[in-house]
């Protein structure tokens, strides 16, 4: 295939149930990329417009003051405002009803029209059962796989789409209850250069990082006997992911489509890797449910409206690996001692050549500090035997540092726990 003949499209999950996707081109700069996803979820609604852009372009192009409207087989209207770009949410908090039928209409800004087709609102599968369990995947590696059950409708068949939210405990294995505080940056000052500790008041042993599924799992009812899906894995996560190292929690979403939304993701999956849904597809091969009606512009994407169910699951590391190692931190967490002055400085150079710079003022430990990069480990105190290794005392940290990653929790996530997480 051609690679000037090529639409590369990449899935980009946000908040909530709402994906957008963005199309890198060569030969269809412009094309209008549609990302709108209609739920019974009581909620504003939300639908993502862009362009399609050239490889080496690497920013989203939003398109801007489009005007957006949705309306039901019951005669309801429900209009659209642009919160960010390219990003357009409903005025109203609205959900789809069951077996209602719904339309979108979009006019860009340069009077394009687009009209989906009109799309019924598929009947609901519950979730009967979410659970954990400890297993062994056929490439030997082990960890917990997230396993689901659900039932469908007795005369339905049933098109099912899942995405997952993550939260999860993050606990700084370095922190310490102290803190830098910098008394002194001028090195021409009576103090010259002086750092020393102070309490550390800044939340930041215990967080909570967040991730969200950025792959396409779709099942349908060749997977369901006597209508009821069992043990269908949504997740599987190695025991070396230090997401799971003590409490873990996940949201998992069934997402009801019709066969016309089932088949689009199918076609889309079919040109991924299912990692990070990433394809590249001649623009024939994915046909959607919206067309221009007014000119010839193209347009790719989807107006999928569906219906949601969703369940949580906690569980802790020891739930599983009971006196187990943990897994691995993220950083190695290595032990340094970043000298005050550099090299050569204080008593060697005269302080007026120890000047502020745009990248800092030339002090190893004062500008690591406050670009972030390492956190109090303990005191290093300059002894005669450090001295007498060094050979001499300039250069000589006078305090062990450890990454930020170990010492502050906030690098890895936020120190906010979420409204919904329960010990």
């Amino acid at each position: 295939m051609s690679r000037f003949l090529c639409i590369v499209l990449v899935f980009l999950f946000l908040q909530g149930c709402v994906e957008t996707f963005e199309i890198e081109t060569r030969g269809f700069e412009g094309v209008l990329v549609v990302d709108a996803k209609l739920t019974d979820e009581l909620k504003r609604q939300k639908v993502n417009l862009s362009r399609a852009r050239p490889f080496e372009v690497d920013s989203i192009i939003a398109e801007r003051n489009a005007t957006i409207r949705i309306t039901s087989g019951s005669g309801s209207s429900y209009e659209f405002q642009e919160v960010s770009p390219g990003l357009y949410e409903s005025l109203e908090v609205f959900g789809a009803n069951q077996a209602e039928r719904y339309q979108m209409e979009i006019v860009t800004a340069d009077g394009s029209t687009f009209l989906s087709e009109e799309v019924t609102t598929p009947n609901p599968s519950e979730i009967k059962e979410l659970h954990a369990e400890r297993m062994i995947k056929g490439d030997g590696d082990e960890g917990i796989g997230i396993m689901l059950n659900t039932q469908s409708s007795a005369n339905d068949n049933a098109y099912l789409r899942y995405e997952y939210e993550e939260d999860f405990k993050i606990i700084a294995p370095d922190w310490m209850p102290f803190d830098f505080d910098i008394i002194s940056d001028d090195p021409c000052s009576d103090l010259g250069l002086l750092v020393e500790t102070k309490p550390n008041l800044n939340n930041n042993r215990v967080c909570y990082g967040h991730t969200e599924s950025n792959a396409i799992l779709l099942a349908n009812s060749e997977l369901l006997s006597a209508n009821t899906l069992t043990d269908y894995q949504v997740r599987f996560i190695g025991r070396e992911n230090y997401a799971i190292s003590h409490r873990y929690s996940i949201l998992v979403k069934q997402i009801s489509l019709d066969q016309g939304a089932y088949a689009y993701y199918q076609n889309l999956n079919s040109f991924s890797n299912n990692e990070d849904v990433y394809t590249s597809v001649q623009p024939g091969f994915l046909e959607g449910n919206i067309s221009s009606t007014n000119t010839e512009a193209s347009v790719i994407g989807y107006f999928e409206v569906s219906s949601v169910r969703s369940e949580r699951l906690f569980f802790d590391y020891t739930d599983f690996f009971p006196n187990e190692e943990l897994p691995p931190y993220p950083s190695g967490c290595v032990v340094s001692s970043p000298p005050l002055y550099p090299p050569g400085g204080a008593g060697l150079v005269p302080c007026y050549l120890i000047t502020q710079e745009d990248d800092g003022i030339g002090s190893p430990l004062i500008d690591g500090i406050r670009e972030g990069l390492f956190t109090y480990w303990d005191d290093f105190p300059i002894t005669e035997e450090r001295i007498k290794e060094h050979n001499g005392v300039y250069g000589l940290g006078t305090f062990l540092v450890k990454p930020a990653v170990c010492g502050d929790c906030t690098v890895l996530g936020s120190n906010i726990k979420p409204d919904f997480w329960i010990e």
